[in-house]
């Protein structure tokens, strides 16, 4: 597949934050708006609405597809829960993406927070993006100019690839400047907890090897605290959701870790030892 044109990804983008804005938007308007034919901006929606930023309606797109049609409170309820927690999470995300330079070397776990970082780093010149996610490799081949680096080995569920003789190799082979792990917990002993235990093994070896970790935590989940990949100690930066700073916020002061930025959505914690 080749790869896309900086104007078709910059447009793509536009075209998501647009739907996420409006809500709704129609074909004729976005064509209006971005001076391409009706026949481009289907394109788009189709290729945003495979990804998962939007949905396909008659005539244009909707930022939130109702589930059901029968009770017409709860669909709005659920819309309006739908906006507010994808608005923190690409504020988690732009966080993370103000911490990567030109040039950087990333590995990047899996998760839903990590495919919605991917595209913004289009932004972002000469990167070399490694992962053993083999829809989050496409993902970023589509949006990025980046060198990507997919990590083989057996394939497990949700198109991960396991080999932790293989990630060594490529350890051994490039500078990671930056982990960016999608945390589901922190645990009473401080540990970083993810959520697939089969991934344990691997991301350890990683925190080792990058030079810096960020951790990006949206809200608590149910969790195994055998899944361990370290502690907070080891890690340089935490994001964590506003849903999940209550929880943690003593939790990383006591820690030595400063609360660096706060807005609407999300804060900031830097290991003050790390610096």
């Amino acid at each position: 597949m080749a790869r896309a044109s900086s104007a078709l990804l910059k447009r793509r983008l536009q075209i998501a934050e647009i739907v996420r804005q409006q809500g709704e938007v129609k074909v004729d308007e976005l064509s209006e708006l971005l001076q391409v034919s009706n026949v481009t901006i289907r394109q788009d929606l189709t290729y945003l609405e495979q990804q998962g930023y939007l949905k396909r309606s008659f005539g244009g797109a909707i930022y939130i597809a109702p589930e059901s049609v029968f009770n017409q409170a709860s669909t709005i309820t659920q819309s309006y829960t739908q906006s507010v927690s994808d608005c923190r999470d690409i504020e988690l995300v732009k966080v993370c993406l103000s911490y990567i330079n030109d040039g950087d070397t990333l590995f990047l776990s899996h998760g839903n927070l990590i495919r919605k970082l991917i595209p913004f780093l289009h932004s972002k010149k000469s990167l070399i993006l490694i992962m053993n996610d083999i829809s989050n490799a496409q993902l970023a081949k589509e949006f990025t100019d980046a060198e990507v680096i997919v990590v083989g080995g057996v394939l497990l569920d949700g198109n991960i690839l396991q080999d932790n003789k293989m990630i060594n190799f490529v350890l051994n082979q490039f500078s990671v400047t930056h982990f960016i792990t999608e945390l589901s917990a922190i645990n009473s002993d401080n540990q970083l907890i993810i959520e697939n235990l089969e991934q344990v093994k691997t991301y350890q070896q990683i925190m080792k090897k990058a030079a810096h970790t960020i951790g990006i935590l949206p809200q608590r989940i149910a969790h195994n605290d055998n899944n361990s990949i370290g502690i907070l100690a080891d890690i340089d930066m935490v994001v964590l959701s506003r849903p999940a700073v209550t929880e943690y916020h003593q939790q990383l002061l006591d820690t030595h870790f400063d609360q660096l930025i706060s807005n609407k959505y999300c804060v900031t914690y830097q290991n003050i030892l790390e610096t």
